[in-house]
């Protein structure tokens, strides 16, 4: 009888089936969201985003840079306005953040934020403000909290919205890296929002209800061969419908994100030996400050009332000189600072001369004093009088 010998073969060429790629493996409605998660796992990126306001005046520009450590939940970088020449002083105020007395917050402020704390250094203070642990003590909506990302440590960037994107489309555009794709895909309003401050989303849109109906923001992603995030774009002009803001006037707003240096160097954050206040201790309202005592205007929450407490052997913004009292009936809104102006002014003369002289103009000082739905609220109203010490303007100030 004859051996029956029996044998197996594949069907295939025999070699190993290719693994599908991270990203350009997946359904093309997924890929940002996975070029997301591809360029946070490289651990650190440097980025550049410009967000640009258009206007009759010109172009105004935030430029943000910094470096960021995805797993480490850090960052490091700056904020930066570029101005429109003759830009309306509310727009001004609103894109920078109005404070008391002269001006508005600096054009520069330098940021460092962690799992623990976000510190800011605003224009040309000597000293880190940290808002460290919970950030409720200064309200659920304060500026400070638009700091810090979800996506990256370092927020208000483009990357905090790819996981959001909608309708996703391979782009025809021709692109110079072997391997690399790009993108169109859209947002709606509340999406597209995620990227701003509370106050700064109530001016630039009347609609920000997530189940509200879809906006036209247009997002343009283009990714490396490896499937990195290198370039976002997004056209927001849809988001500008707000007609009796302080930004009616913006006619376009455009933002712009490159990512570079995967896996490179990691941020590099203050050093202990730097001067750093506790924003818990420091961060305080004006009306709450001792006469004599003096305070550095910006605080990065975006919010007029409230000052950093510093010592006046340091530079200074103000110095308060005066709380004097209100009658307990509102008056109306004229006779309210015609009471204030002539209380400060007897408050200013007999002043030392040393503070005097340290005011950034001679013999000009600022007031502040509770609006109507403020008056009295909890005690007597008050007043505030202070002397500005440096950046001086001529706009709402009392002259003896």
């Amino acid at each position: 009888m004859s051996a029956l010998l029996l044998t197996a073969c594949s069907g295939g060429s025999g070699e190993k089936e290719k693994a599908a790629h991270p990203v350009f493996g997946a359904p093309l409605g997924q890929q940002p969201r996975q070029a997301l998660l591809a360029t946070q796992a490289e651990g650190t990126a440097r980025f550049t985003q410009t967000l640009t306001f258009g206007s009759p005046e010109g172009d105004t520009v935030q430029k943000a840079t910094g470096r960021v450590d995805f797993a480490g939940g850090r960052a490091a970088g700056s904020v930066e306005w570029t101005l429109a020449p003759d830009l309306p002083e509310e727009a001004k105020d609103e894109l920078l953040g109005a404070r008391l007395g002269p001006g508005r917050s600096p054009a520069l402020t330098r940021l460092a934020v962690d799992p623990d704390s976000i510190r800011l250094r605003a224009g040309e203070a000597d000293y880190w403000l940290d808002y460290a642990g919970s950030l409720e003590v200064f309200g659920g909506e304060a500026a400070i909290n638009a700091l810090r990302g979800t996506e990256s440590a370092f927020g208000g960037t483009l990357l905090e919205v790819l996981s959001g994107v909608q309708d996703v489309r391979e782009s025809t555009e021709t692109l110079e890296e072997k391997g690399s794709r790009a993108y169109q895909a859209e947002l709606t309003a509340y999406n597209a929002l995620r990227m701003f401050s509370q106050d700064l989303r109530a001016e630039l849109t009347s609609d920000i209800d997530p189940g509200g109906t879809k906006t036209p923001v247009t997002l343009g992603i283009r990714v490396d061969a490896e499937g990195r995030v290198t370039r976002a774009e997004a056209d927001l002009s849809a988001l500008l419908d707000r007609k009796d803001g302080a930004l009616a006037g913006m006619t376009g707003l455009r933002a712009v994100l490159t990512v570079s240096g995967h896996g490179d160097s990691a941020p590099a954050m203050p050093a202990p030996t730097e001067r750093t206040l506790d924003a818990k201790d420091a961060v305080t309202a004006i009306g709450d400050l001792e006469e004599g005592a003096c305070a550095d205007l910006t605080t990065g929450n975006r919010t007029p009332g409230t000052v950093v407490a510093v010592p006046c052997d340091r530079p200074h913004d103000v110095r308060v000189f005066a709380h004097p009292r209100l009658d307990t009936a509102y008056p109306g809104d004229e006779e309210a600072e015609s009471a204030v102006e002539e209380r400060c002014t007897g408050e200013y003369r007999p002043l030392p001369g040393a503070w005097k002289r340290e005011a950034a103009e001679d013999d000009l000082f600022w007031y502040t004093w509770p609006a109507e739905k403020d008056w009295g609220v909890g005690g007597e109203p008050t007043a505030t009088c202070y002397i500005v010490t440096r950046d001086p303007v001529t706009t709402r100030l009392s002259a003896v």
